[in-house]
């Protein structure tokens, strides 16, 4: 039986952060209506704290949306991390799911901490220089099998963001309304010459540190040019016309003439 990621064929690795978004935008959808009411009438006096909020919901959500769990931990400055077997056609895979979330007024990119990345990236800024940032994100973690071998655990990175604008003596009692959430799903490693072969076929865009003050890098990526290299790498589940308070439940991808499709999916409530 096949276990060790690295002797997947590259599109099989693609089916493999597909299976696992599925698995993540399932469990959004199922608690998108409770998101919502926690998420619109609970205080937050910054948006530093409405980005909190938002990782407690990202939690909520996938807490019942486990599969087959491995007890090791995975140390990372990401907020949901877990270990876990990952079934798929390909064989039954052990994986270090990674999921951050954000929350911003803002629906076109995400801003991730060098620590947060999965790819190695470059990128071209607004001056014409050619960026270079390393994954801060290992491909895998190794662990240890009961005869000794090694099972290199794949690391899967996703984000989720939540979009919304503040409200003004609102009659309803809320301090905002959530919009749409998004689910970001960043390719591994193992996959940038695909999706980031060089500066100039990319995602990825200069983030908002100060390299002079001698802060941490940043790296942006932009919603449009993800959605451009693979519709189903860009999830959006949208509040707009929504049915009994959950999101309208809506799967993007590719169709079988290469053209983006976006298809509704059966939910169950939570």
């Amino acid at each position: 039986m096949l276990q060790d990621y690295r002797l997947l064929a590259s599109n099989d690795l693609e089916l493999l952060e597909k299976q696992t978004l599925r698995m993540i935008v399932q469990a959004l959808q199922q608690y998108s209506r409770e998101a919502r009411e926690i998420f619109e009438t609970t205080l937050a006096t910054s948006g530093t704290e409405v980005i909190v909020l938002a990782e407690d919901l990202t939690q909520y959500a996938l807490e019942v949306a486990e599969v087959y769990p491995i007890n090791k931990r995975f140390a990372g400055f990401i907020d949901y991390k877990r270990a876990r077997w990952l079934p798929t056609g390909a064989g039954l895979f052990p994986q270090i799911l990674l999921v951050d979330a954000k929350a911003s007024k803002e629906n076109n990119r995400d801003t991730l901490q060098a620590s947060q990345l999965p790819m190695d990236a470059d990128f071209t800024t607004s001056a014409g220089t050619i960026v270079h940032l390393a994954a801060g994100v290992p491909p895998h973690m190794d662990i240890i099998a009961v005869d000794g071998a090694i099972l290199p655990a794949v690391t899967t990175s996703m984000f989720v963001h939540f979009y919304y604008r503040d409200l003004d003596n609102d009659p309803a009692g809320r301090f905002r309304e959530l919009m749409d959430i998004y689910i970001l799903a960043i390719p591994h490693n193992l996959l940038k010459s695909i999706y980031n072969p060089n500066a100039t076929t990319t995602f990825f865009g200069q983030g908002k540190h100060s390299p002079a003050l001698g802060e941490t890098p940043r790296i942006r990526v932009y919603f449009p040019r993800l959605r451009a290299a693979c519709p189903w790498r860009l999830q959006q589940l949208s509040y707009a016309g929504s049915q009994n308070g959950f999101t309208s439940a809506r799967w993007r991808d590719i169709g079988v003439s290469g053209q983006e499709t976006n298809d509704p999916f059966l939910y169950l409530p939570r």
